[in-house]
């Protein structure tokens, strides 16, 4: 693989995944890989949505309700080996006895035909709007940038977008940010992964672009922070790829990088309120997606064990201690199958967004 270049393989397009190659940045000096340990008993998942149409980021809110970004499918008049944008994402809810898509006609990319194994992007991440509906962070894909989008027509306008859906007004375009700053100086590729809020603003990632964005209250977007690329024991450099980004109540930052899907190679890092990103866990594998638990600490996600190659071996959930970084698997066995979204409840409830990759996705409770 060249190493100016990002390559994808279907399985990665579909979970908005990229395996990356580029040029060295500024390294951020990191801290030793603390031990893993592993807790005793395995964990049991229990199904509470089924029929997901590629699910991805999953919100857990304070009153039970819990929130499903799903990318769609693309769109249904896509011809085969066409790439083709559709509106076929949506955001789905659970609450209580409610079930079902409390959004739809919202932006979806795809390779036709569509059917039960396209694999998407579109709806990322999704954050209740305190005024009423929801903000969605919409993912883009492989080379990612403006004129792609606009050669996909008008259905693909909110690919790569921050999206408020009362109005269906767009917040921020991080794709347009890439096209035009290309904060990392590698190859010019938009991904808009996770957000968070942060202010009267937002922070979100962009897995293709290597950067944390920022996102004014004003709508403005600016680059926070740049992530130096990974090293491969045999010296190859792989570019960091940040995925899932949280904060905690007392302001601290935390993301991950996929570190190009190389089993040992993701990160976490923690920036706390006005400093810079430290890297706080290593030895980790294609951390898709982390979440705060009750007690302050972190919860890792990994999207696979392995690399993103067929056959994928099973995701996994690992704790992490936001003060030491000692990290400590819970055993999930073969339970989580390209797993891309986490959260957790108030009282500590694990959810996940599982078999992603089709319209057979699932949102589970996993339980230690």
């Amino acid at each position: 693989m060249p190493n100016s270049r990002k390559a994808w393989t279907k399985a990665a397009l579909a979970a908005g995944l990229a395996a990356i190659a580029a040029a060295p940045l500024a390294a951020v000096p990191a801290q030793a890989a603390p031990a893993r340990t592993h807790a005793a008993a395995e964990a049991t998942v229990e199904v509470l949505a089924s029929g997901l149409k590629n699910p991805r980021g999953v919100t857990a809110l304070g009153d039970g309700t819990l929130l499903v970004a799903e990318a769609g499918d693309g769109s249904a008049t896509c011809a085969a080996g066409t790439l083709c944008a559709g509106r076929s994402g949506s955001v789905y809810k659970v609450r209580g006895g409610f079930k079902g898509r409390v959004v739809t006609d919202l932006p979806s990319v795809a390779v036709g035909p569509a059917g039960p194994t396209s694999v998407a992007a579109g709806p990322n991440d999704v954050l209740p709007d305190p005024r009423g509906g929801y903000v969605v962070l919409n993912a883009f894909g492989s080379d990612g940038t403006n004129t792609l989008r606009a050669s996909l027509g008008a259905d693909a306008r909110d690919l790569g977008t921050l999206l408020r859906t009362r109005d269906r007004k767009v917040l921020a375009d991080l794709t347009d940010h890439e096209t035009t700053q290309n904060p990392d100086g590698a190859d010019v590729n938009s991904n808009p992964w996770g957000v968070v809020r942060s202010g009267s603003g937002y922070l979100a990632t962009d897995a293709g672009g290597n950067s944390v964005l920022r996102v004014s209250g004003s709508g403005t977007t600016s680059t926070a922070f740049v992530l130096p690329t990974n090293t491969l024991p045999n010296g190859v450099v792989r570019q960091a790829v940040p995925s899932g980004i949280v904060k905690a109540h007392d302001g601290t930052v935390y993301f991950s990088d996929l570190g190009a899907i190389v089993p040992g190679l993701s990160r976490v890092w923690k920036v706390a309120p006005g400093g810079t990103p430290q890297v706080l866990a290593t030895g980790l594998n294609g951390v898709a997606d982390l979440a705060v638990t009750p007690d302050g600490n972190l919860l890792a996600l990994s999207y696979t064990k392995g690399t993103p190659a067929p056959p994928l071996q099973p995701g996994a959930l690992t704790k992490i201690d936001v003060t030491t970084g000692q990290t400590t698997e819970i055993p999930t066995g073969t339970l989580l199958n390209a797993p891309t979204g986490l959260a957790v409840g108030p009282h500590g409830q694990i959810y996940v967004t599982n078999n992603t990759l089709g319209s057979n996705g699932q949102l589970v409770r996993v339980r230690p």
